[in-house]
């Protein structure tokens, strides 16, 4: 299973020993569920006095250990370690002196797959915000349990058809059911760039399938040079060539003639979601 890098846990050790107390580290290993697991004996988390352990000795081991369980294939030690990292982070973020400390460690996650989701900040002075651990690779995953960095951008745009588009491929592609996901894998960029195409060029939608090749003859300039300038048609060498290739290798006749074998559907997922990613990140929200 892919898991949390050591170089991950570090950075997660580092700024919880700097900035949590003894009683607040095995309280967030409490809470993350590790010590319900098999093997882990909760004896360890009381405090044991003037011979208590120091800090890094209170959290690290068990993240090794549930590291190495993770590798070898347990989902629930997988889980727990996210969950360390989800409540540390939000824990983390309430401080402004810890906040320095988030920005290695989200590089370092994005490394693993995984990319830090704020929610709006609340009314509280300190600004709190809860996190979200959303899982970049489409690989084959649980939906319900992990949603995709993309999925949650669609849905956070509005752009509810290419959403649920983007997870039916996701889970027919789960259940190694290619020829159906490279489908809707070519539906979700369709009403993608019809989406963008409206929002940011003055595209006109016709309310009409098939919209996908004149949306895209939008978004990008023909013979354009770099650099591109964020939120406008993207220069066809500084981008809308990969545009325009992706779109013709999803649609050279359909959704996609004939079958597909399961190293071809993995390719399509992973061009599919690094093109979306790309182009909402090139064309941002409107105000």
């Amino acid at each position: 299973m892919n898991t949390l890098s050591t170089r991950t846990l570090g950075h997660i050790v580092t700024a919880t020993i700097q900035y949590m107390s003894k009683e607040s580290l095995r309280n967030l290993l409490m809470q993350s569920g590790l010590y319900d697991l098999d093997g882990f004996d909760p004896a360890d988390l009381v405090s044991r006095g003037s011979s208590d352990p120091p800090r890094g000795d209170i959290i690290r081991p068990p993240l090794l250990t549930a590291r190495q369980r993770a590798s070898e294939g347990d989902r629930q030690a997988h889980d727990a370690l996210l969950e360390v990292v989800h409540l540390a982070v939000t824990t983390l973020n309430r401080y402004p002196q810890a906040r320095g400390t988030l920005p290695p460690l989200e590089e370092a996650l994005v490394s693993d797959g995984y990319e830090i989701r704020w929610s709006q900040p609340d009314l509280m002075p300190d600004g709190t915000q809860d996190c979200q651990l959303a899982q970049l690779d489409p690989d084959a995953i649980p939906v319900s349990t992990e949603i995709t960095a993309l999925e949650a951008e669609l849905g956070y745009r509005g752009y509810v058809e290419a959403r649920e588009h983007y997870r039916a491929a996701v889970k027919h592609f789960t259940e190694q059911d290619h020829s159906s996901a490279n489908g809707q894998l070519r539906n979700m960029v369709e009403s993608l760039v019809v989406r963008l195409a409206v929002d940011h060029v003055n595209y006109a939608d016709t309310g009409k399938a098939n919209q996908g090749r004149r949306a895209i003859e939008a978004l990008y300039t023909k013979g354009g040079g770099p650099p591109a300038a964020l939120g406008q048609p993207l220069p066809e060498f500084d981008g809308g060539r990969m545009l325009h290739g992706i779109w013709e290798t999803l649609h050279p006749s359909g959704s996609h003639p004939g079958l597909s074998n399961a190293d071809e559907a993995r390719l399509r997922m992973q061009l599919c979601t690094g093109l979306a990613r790309f182009l909402l990140k090139h064309f941002p929200p409107r105000p």
